[in-house]
């Protein structure tokens, strides 16, 4: 997460037991983010993810015999919750999310939380918040 300058607010990472599905990991990053977001009392943000298939399903009706219908209904409410706008973004465009999926990968903590940005991470942000 990074504030409207770009700067740092927090980075997180759950391991997702027996899973390698992408769609429930990128469903599930969006819906701890806004849980975060909520927490942390931030009225206003935007939520930029590389996948389109699962923006259309936040966006639009939910499919009630969807595998993910519940977690995608929690997603709509904290939305309604908070002022959140859901952009799409290129892959080329999420260097930082890339960066710490891959950086994930690399560890076995089961639940990470951290305040300030890993090692390797500074860079990227600098670069993300010039609009590069």
């Amino acid at each position: 997460m990074r504030n409207y300058d770009g700067l740092y607010l927090l980075k997180f990472f759950n391991l997702i037991i027996n899973s390698a599905d992408i769609l429930q990991a990128e469903l599930l990053a969006i819906y701890h983010g806004l849980l975060y977001a909520k927490e942390m009392a931030i009225d206003d943000l935007v939520c930029y993810s590389d996948s389109p298939h699962c923006i259309n399903l936040i966006k639009y009706p939910t499919m009630k015999l969807h595998t993910y219908a519940v977690l995608i209904q929690y997603i709509k409410e904290l939305i309604d919750q908070i002022n959140v706008t859901i952009c799409h973004t290129l892959r080329e465009r999420n260097q930082c999310v890339d960066f710490l999926a891959k950086l994930r990968t690399s560890s076995d903590i089961d639940f990470s939380f951290h305040a300030s940005p890993p090692e390797g991470l500074q860079s990227l942000l600098r670069i993300d918040a010039a609009g590069t």
